[in-house]
């Protein structure tokens, strides 16, 4: 009977240090979420007129699909066949989709092209006419 006594604290003492730690963990992670949303929110806010150029239909010939870059309000987007991601402003020519790591770069002297980056490799697409123009 003393076994199960204290056996049955010791489990007891374990399932209460178990949840403490996890109720803790929990609180940590969102707070750092609640950071990170901030941050974003900050960061997804760009000067539109200044990256106005980079809004239109491209070509990536590489992978033979169309990308198009469209502004909604303060936010500019990457439509792709597979998705739409935001874009943040990486420096004073370059915007970036964070999720795939994603660099697009003007190109001096040519408005018809962006330099295309992605995990090392390096591509220019080409700006072409939608099929609606």
């Amino acid at each position: 009977m003393k076994n199960l006594i204290q056996f049955t604290t010791v489990l007891f003492l374990l399932i209460q240090t178990i949840g403490y730690s996890q109720e803790q963990n929990t609180e940590t992670m969102s707070k750092k979420l609640d950071t990170i949303s901030k941050v974003q929110n900050i960061q997804t806010e760009i000067d539109t007129e200044k990256f106005k150029s980079f809004i239109g239909t491209y070509l990536l010939v590489e992978a033979d699909f169309e990308l198009e870059i469209v502004q909604e309000n303060s936010k500019m987007y990457i439509v792709s066949p597979f998705s739409k991601d935001i874009l943040v402003q990486k420096n004073e020519t370059t915007l970036r989709e964070p999720t795939r790591g994603v660099d697009l770069e003007l190109i001096k002297d040519d408005e018809n092209a962006l330099k295309f980056t992605q995990n090392g490799y390096e591509t220019t697409i080409t700006r072409v006419n939608s099929k609606t123009d």
